[in-house]
Parts: C-alpha cells; sequence; structure tokens
C-alpha cells in the first residue's frame, strides 16, 4: 500500500471516528431535547392525579357504553404545584392512565391497553420515575408515581409515535451528513497526501537517477528543514561515506598493485634466468634464496590488503579484555621467534574489544619497533590509562615522515630497503579506530628512538581514565 493511500485512508478513518462520536453525542442530545418536553407533561399531568384523593378517583368511575372502565379528568386545585415545586399544570391529553391502589388496579385510557405494573423495588416514594417500554407494538412513554402514605402507584403513559419519527429522520440526516463527511475526509486526504508525498516522490526519483548513474559524487538538493530535507541530509552523508569508501577501494588497489609489481618483477626475473640458463652452485643458491624471499613477501602483502580490504576481525564478539595480557602474549610471541628481549610495564587496564584484533594492533606495533631496533637492544611496552606505548632503539621519525606514519603503502625514503609493506600501521590505524580509539607516533624526547602506540576507551571497572595525549 502506497503512502498516499494510508494517508487518505487514515484521513478518513480519523473524521469516521469523530464523525461517529459527535453524531452519537448529538443524537443523544437531541434525543433528550425531544423526550424533555413530553416527560414534563406527563410529570405534570401524574402529579396532577396525585393531587386528586383517591376516593374522588375511585368513587366516580362509570363504564362506558364499549364496557370500558373511566374516570371524569379531576379539576386540579390551584396549589398542586406546591406539593412537587412545579408550577400550575397545563393540559395534557394523556393517552393512558393507570391507578394501583389496594390490590386493585384499573387502566383508563383511549383503548384497552394495559400499562406493565412497575417493579416497587424502583420505585422511590414521592419521586417520579420515567421509562421508555413497548407494548403490542407501541412504544410508549410512562411517567411512575409511588405514593406510600396513601398505599397507591399512579402510572401515566402516552405514545412516542411522533418523537419517534422525528428522531428517526434526526438520525437518516446524521448518518448521510456522516457518510459524505468521510466521503469528502477521504477525498481531500488523498489530495493532501499528494500534496505531502510529492517531496518524497521528488526526493526517490533523484536517488533512483543516483543509483542509476552510479553517481557516488552526486548530492541531493536540500530543502528546508523538514523531515524530508533531514532524509536527504542523511542520505547526502551515505553517499559521502560510500564515495570515500569507493575512493579508499580504488586507492588500495591501485597501490596494492604498485607495490605488487616489484616483487613480482623479481620473482619473474629470477625464474626465467633459471628456466634459460644452466645456472649451478652458489649463484642458483642465491637466486631461489631470493626468490622464495619474494614469495614470503607477496603473501605477506596479500594478507595484509586482504586485512584492510575485507576487516576479517568484524565478526569476532566484544569481551572484557586485560591490555596487560594481550601485551604479554605478543612479547611472549615476539622473543620466542627472534629473541628480542621486550621490557613490559603494565597496569590493570581493561577495555571492551576484540581480543584476536587488540593483539594483531599491538603484534604490528612491536614488529615495527622489532625491525628498527638494533640487535640485542631492549623493547619497552608501556601500558597505562588506557594506553599501549612501544617504544624502541631506533633512528626515530624524521619531521615529514610523522604525518604519514599510519597511511597506507607509505614508505619513507630510508624504509625502501627493508623488508615491509607499509601496511602493518595502517591495520593497527583501523583496528584502533573501529575500537573508538586513536593512534599516535612521535620520536622520545631523550632522542634515542621512536614511540608508537594507541589509546582506547576504558571499562567502567578499570581503575583510571583516558588521559589523550598528543
Amino acid at each position: 500500500m502506497t503512502i498516499r493511500r494510508r494517508i487518505a485512508l487514515a484521513s478518513a478513518a480519523a473524521v469516521a471516528v469523530t464523525v461517529v462520536i459527535i453524531s452519537v453525542v448529538t443524537y443523544l442530545g437531541a434525543r433528550a431535547q425531544v423526550l424533555g418536553p413530553i416527560d414534563d407533561s406527563l410529570a405534570t399531568r401524574i402529579e396532577g392525579y396525585a393531587a386528586v384523593p383517591v376516593i374522588e378517583l375511585f368513587g366516580v368511575l362509570s363504564i362506558g357504553p364499549d364496557g370500558s372502565v373511566r374516570i371524569p379528568r379531576p379539576r386540579f386545585p390551584r396549589d398542586v404545584g406546591g406539593l412537587f415545586g412545579r408550577a400550575t399544570p397545563v393540559e395534557f391529553d394523556a393517552a393512558y392512565v393507570q391507578i394501583i391502589h389496594d390490590g386493585r388496579v384499573i387502566n383508563i385510557g383511549e383503548d384497552t391497553l394495559e400499562l406493565p405494573l412497575p417493579n416497587p423495588a424502583s420505585l422511590s416514594p414521592d419521586t417520579i420515575h420515567f421509562r421508555s417500554i413497548w407494548i403490542s407494538g407501541s412504544h410508549i412513554r410512562i411517567a411512575a408515581l409511588s405514593l406510600p402514605s396513601e398505599d397507591t402507584v399512579l402510572q401515566v403513559g402516552r405514545p412516542l409515535t411522533e418523537a419517534d419519527e422525528t428522531l428517526r429522520r434526526f438520525a437518516w440526516m446524521l448518518a448521510i451528513a456522516g457518510a459524505l463527511g468521510v466521503m469528502l475526509a477521504g477525498g481531500l486526504g488523498w489530495i493532501v497526501a499528494r500534496s505531502a508525498v510529492k517531496p518524497i516522490a521528488e526526493l526517490e526519483d533523484s536517488i533512483a537517477g543516483i543509483a542509476n548513474d552510479r553517481a557516488l559524487g552526486a548530492r541531493l538538493a536540500v530543502k528546508g528543514t523538514d523531515e524530508v530535507a533531514q532524509l536527504a541530509t542523511a542520505f547526502n552523508e551515505l553517499l559521502s561515506e560510500l564515495d570515500s569508501a569507493k575512493q579508499q577501494q580504488t586507492r588500495l588497489v591501485r597501490d596494492a598493485g604498485h607495490e605488487l609489481r616489484t616483487p613480482l618483477t623479481a620473482l619473474r626475473t629470477n625464474l626465467e634466468i633459471l628456466q634459460r640458463h644452466d645456472v649451478r652452485g652458489e649463484e642458483r643458491m642465491r637466486m631461489l634464496n631470493a626468490a622464495h624471499a619474494e614469495v614470503e613477501e607477496l603473501s605477506a602483502l596479500v594478507a595484509e590488503v586482504v586485512d584492510l580490504a575485507t576487516d576479517r576481525y568484524e565478526e569476532e564478539p566484544i569481551s572484557s579484555v586485560l591490555l596487560a595480557e594481550v601485551v604479554g602474549v605478543v612479547a611472549e610471541r615476539t622473543m620466542r621467534r627472534n629473541g628480542r628481549s621486550i621490557v613490559i610495564d603494565a597496569d590493570d587496564t581493561t577495555i571492551e574489544g576484540k581480543p584476536v584484533a587488540l593483539e594483531r594492533a599491538v603484534a604490528n606495533i612491536v614488529s615495527n619497533a622489532d625491525k628498527w631496533s638494533p640487535p640485542n637492544a631492549d623493547i619497552s611496552v608501556v601500558v597505562e590509562t588506557g594506553s599501549v606505548t612501544v617504544r624502541d632503539s631506533g633512528p626515530g621519525f624524521s619531521e615529514s615522515d610523522i604525518g604519514h606514519v599510519f597511511e597506507r603503502f607509505y614508505r619513507s625514503d630510508t624504509a625502501r630497503s627493508t623488508p615491509g609493506s607499509g601496511l602493518g600501521l595502517s591495520i593497527v590505524e583501523q583496528i584502533v579506530t573501529d575500537h573508538g580509539g586513536y593512534v599516535f607516533a612521535r620520536n622520545r624526547t631523550d632522542g634515542s628512538g621512536a614511540e608508537v602506540g594507541f589509546v582506547l576507551p576504558q571499562s567502567a571497572h578499570s581503575h583510571s581514565q583516558i588521559s589523550p595525549t598528543s
């Protein structure tokens, strides 16, 4: 179902509910207005009968020609209103009168219709009670009055034919008007929906055009500050992220191709020489070792490119990680592989993160320090207040290189002759950024090497807080 149709239906439904409520309230009000005068006239008449002594009511009975029992209409005293707090009663031609006294019941009226006897428990003394009932197909309005002092109950009733007809016509008018109102509301809702959805339709067309042209550099026009404008702004931000990701992907592929070209060329050259010439002895062994080294470099480069491109740590679950344990595992592995001594000074900093990813980040920084440190020189690792700092004893960074240390495939002039792809510290930055932290690289204040590391947000149960450094 389209948004236009939903808005139109919602508008019609809202108006329908409102019309029903208003119609019911209006009908009940009209019914009260119609029944009010009838109840007043019935009350006036029953008060008039109540003001006449019972002996007069039962002592002047006569039998009509048709056999019906009749009673002359009594003359009501002038002060009858004083008894019930009403004005002097007006003449009212009641259709049915019933008198119940001392077990005797007499129905008096224009025909022989008998009013049903009231429930004595429902009648309060000297209080007029009204009810509407159906008797032999006729809708009758009845007023009942109990006079305990005279052991008498009076009932006066009259048909509601005219009132029912008036209310029926009024109900039909309300129903027709309500239906027309709902239909009109639906039509107006459709028109309003078209107007309201028009900006969304235009936005949809613009997005479809960008998708068809794959123009990630294009941006949607933002008009105003409403929800549609906010949606366009959010989509523009999404386009910016996608455009940036595409550019990074293109740059990664281009840079990776450039970096792969050198070892592949060297490997191809060695293999062609071995195929075309009969190389023996030490020269053959040297070429094979060189080819093997190129293959190792290619393997490492491909693995690091895959790590950057796919973020293989993305699905690793997050858990509480003690940074000292991560550094300890990396230090033990490094000392086992190449005998390099690593000195650790760590507190109990705990963070919420991915253990394997953080281990890779620390390992890359330690590997970088190991590459630049002199033989037999110690590497120092300090874990403090959410930060991990790796200090080496190498030549340090040149001022022109510090700002590019974490760039992909960046290698300083002095590093081009050493093994490596230039991706290790880029991977560190990606992992640390994913954990909500930041990286840093600087020369040691005493000029004896470099410091490379990162800072991460600590867990709530760590004893110290992060103190950002630059």
